[in-house]
């Protein structure tokens, strides 16, 4: 996770001496492909760990695979409906 953190730290770095250095507008799609999504794959490992260590029964899901775009909203309105307990 740390070398994960590092690309990712490099990237946005390396955008930003771009903007700085040459006044140059950001590739948005690209930084978002490159330092946003790797950002919350990390943010998310780092809360599994954690989960894993607080937790008293050490269980936490392995596998989250990401919900297709197509049923993102679905998904979104099942669990806020889940958890408002309707």
């Amino acid at each position: 996770m740390r070398r994960d953190a590092s690309k990712i730290r490099v990237k946005a770095t390396d955008a930003r001496v771009d903007l700085k250095r040459y006044s140059k507008n950001p590739n948005w799609e690209l930084l978002r492909k490159q330092v946003l999504e790797p950002l919350h794959r990390l943010r998310e490992q780092v809360n599994d760990e954690l989960a894993q260590i607080e937790s008293d029964e050490k269980q936490v899901p392995i596998d989250r695979d990401p919900v297709p775009r197509r049923y993102a909203e679905q998904v979104r309105q099942y669990y806020e409906r889940l958890g408002s307990g309707q």
